[in-house]
């Protein structure tokens, strides 16, 4: 049986991360709010992402 090799890097260029972001790190920061809902019943906390260059929020994530 042939052995899969396995791709190391995402991009052609393996020092994208390292030169852009930094390696394992993100691109957002991440901010966090715990909300009351008052129809469930129970707090919610929701995740804000925003970028790190304009500051505007990218996208959210609600933890229930």
């Amino acid at each position: 049986m042939k052995k899969v090799k396995t791709r190391l890097h995402k991009t052609s260029d393996p020092y994208y991360d390292v030169h852009t972001y930094g390696q394992g790190k993100s691109p957002f920061n991440v901010e966090w709010l715990k909300y009351y809902n008052p129809i469930e019943g129970r707090d919610q906390v929701i995740f804000l992402y925003k970028s790190k260059d304009t500051g505007e929020i990218c996208k959210y994530r609600i933890l229930r």
